[in-house]
């Protein structure tokens, strides 16, 4: 199916979100004053609401109409893997090296005891739900990503015109959960991954593909509009320095609509060819590099923060500017050399890998 660029485009978005969240946080901690990005910029963490909401529209659009079966449910399930985990290993064996380096222990010593770490480690590489974040704090995400594609492909053992209906059961179960209050702040179980209120997110983003796919495609302008005013509403009333049990509720009630109505406005306009002179290549280009973006740049800007501000230590507007513009630079880079020389061929050894075990046949939808 051919690449949809606006969906590219919302995924470097949604991964630069995140860099700037975090570059505000470094900022703050590092700097002696000057600081540039405001407190506001913590809003960026929701640049995972937005990845959320694009995994559930990629799944659908993609494999939705999948033939029923085991071999179509392993063959999703192959490809789904093969995208997360080498990078993932990558990136958490890098963040495991360096502890074991700074503090003798291949895990952040401060959130876990020694006694508990081999598990935790064997936990984080699994990305499986645990008391503590990974080793990369940034895998929880992916976690939660795992869970959804493991749910996915049990539905695609279903009868095609039986997984709208799957779908509704699996959303009103996980709001119950959440009317129920049944999950705390974060998934730290195999129950409470299955009943967390953020997978409605990922259900936000089926729905929307599989509303576009019934060729439904009105209001395309009005729902950009909305969601975009939707979004400045979320920025203003969800407050991530706070951390409650109503927080998640609050976080997917604001924001999963919000990007949900931009993906639907964004898609059904680029279907249109509304938006073929407005969208920029290059944001379609780090689109395609997100997912390296996102889970190197934690180690890049830290890195460069703690080499950066012990030599500028009377920082100011003008050292703090420096150091960010050098700390995306450098964050981006690297997600472009991890992408192309490390993610991409394995992606693509792991397409044909895909042709050679699963027969072509098997693609189409019954």
């Amino acid at each position: 199916m051919t690449q949809l660029k606006s969906v590219q485009a919302l995924r470097a978005i949604a991964a630069l979100a995140v860099m700037l969240a975090h570059l505000q946080g470094l900022e703050k901690q590092m700097t002696g004053g000057g600081q540039l990005l405001a407190p506001i910029w913590i809003a960026g963490v929701s640049g995972v609401d937005l990845f959320f909401v694009i995994s559930g529209f990629i799944m659908v659009w993609v494999a939705g109409d999948w033939a029923p079966g085991a071999k179509n449910s392993l063959k999703f399930m192959f490809s789904r893997v093969l995208r997360i985990y080498p990078l993932w290993w990558l990136f958490a064996g890098v963040t495991a090296a360096y502890f074991l380096v700074s503090s003798g222990l291949p895990w952040d010593k401060d959130f876990v005891r020694e006694a508990n770490g081999p598990m935790h480690l064997i936990k984080s590489f699994l990305l499986l739900p645990q008391q503590s974040p990974p080793v990369l704090t940034l895998g929880w995400t992916l976690i939660h990503e795992m869970y959804f594609y493991v749910v996915f492909a049990l539905v695609l053992l279903l009868p095609v015109k039986i997984r709208k209906p799957a779908f509704v059961l699996w959303a009103l179960l996980i709001a119950a959960s959440t009317a129920f209050q049944l999950t705390g702040f974060s998934p730290n179980s195999l129950l409470s991954l299955a009943l967390f209120p953020l997978t409605l997110e990922f259900l936000m983003g089926s729905a929307v593909a599989w509303l576009v796919l019934s060729g439904f495609s009105r209001f395309a302008w009005s729902a950009l509009a909305l969601g975009v005013c939707a979004l400045v509403y979320a920025i203003v009333t969800v407050d991530f320095t706070v951390a409650s049990t109503m927080q998640p509720t609050h976080r997917m009630l604001a924001y999963g609509p919000a990007y949900a109505l931009m993906v639907y406005g964004l898609v059904v306009l680029e279907r249109r060819g509304a938006l073929n002179k407005v969208m920029p290549a290059q944001l379609v280009t780090i689109g395609d590099w997100s997912y390296s973006l996102y889970l190197s740049h934690i180690l890049v800007i830290t890195a460069i923060a703690r080499v950066f501000f012990p030599i500028f230590d009377t920082a100011g507007p003008i050292d703090n500017l420096t150091f960010l513009i050098l700390a995306s630079a450098a964050a981006i880079a690297v997600s472009g050399l991890t992408y192309n020389f490390f993610e991409k061929p394995i992606v693509t050894r792991a397409r044909k890998a895909r042709q050679r075990l699963f027969s072509p046949a098997a693609e189409t939808s019954g």
